[in-house]
């Protein structure tokens, strides 16, 4: 036999769930395109990027994210069409630009801009020696 509680609790989790749910339906209607940076190199580097988060019309920045050789990394969704980047390793290996500027933790970088297209679709930011 259940004590009181006990039928309380199993009454307010299905409550609990039925007063989320709009707010998880919310969450799945953002569109972002996902973006990934690959490391192509023999050693680990750190990624900034200027863009527009999902769901939003304006650009931030942010940064930095770790990659290491070899691997593949989701940092972030965009929500445009273009998106600016800034990498390097430490061993004075840089992937910069003259697009634009950004301020990232405290620092000014040239970033290089890059067009992953009108959809989204899943895209890659290559990072190569």
């Amino acid at each position: 036999m259940l004590s009181l509680r006990s039928k309380a609790v199993l009454l307010a989790v299905p409550l609990l769930l039925l007063a989320l749910a709009p707010r998880l339906a919310q969450a799945d209607e953002i569109n972002g395109q996902p973006i990934y940076a690959q490391n192509n190199t023999a050693n680990t580097i750190w990624v900034a990027a200027r863009y527009m988060p999902a769901g939003s019309s304006s650009f931030v920045s942010d940064g930095f994210w770790q990659v290491h050789p070899g691997q593949r990394l989701l940092i972030l969704y965009n929500n445009g069409r273009y998106i600016y980047f800034y990498a390097r390793d430490n061993q004075g290996r840089y992937w910069t630009g003259n697009d634009t500027t950004a301020y990232v933790r405290g620092e000014t970088l040239n970033m290089l801009r890059e067009d992953t297209g009108t959809g989204y679709q899943p895209w890659t930011m290559n990072f190569n020696p």
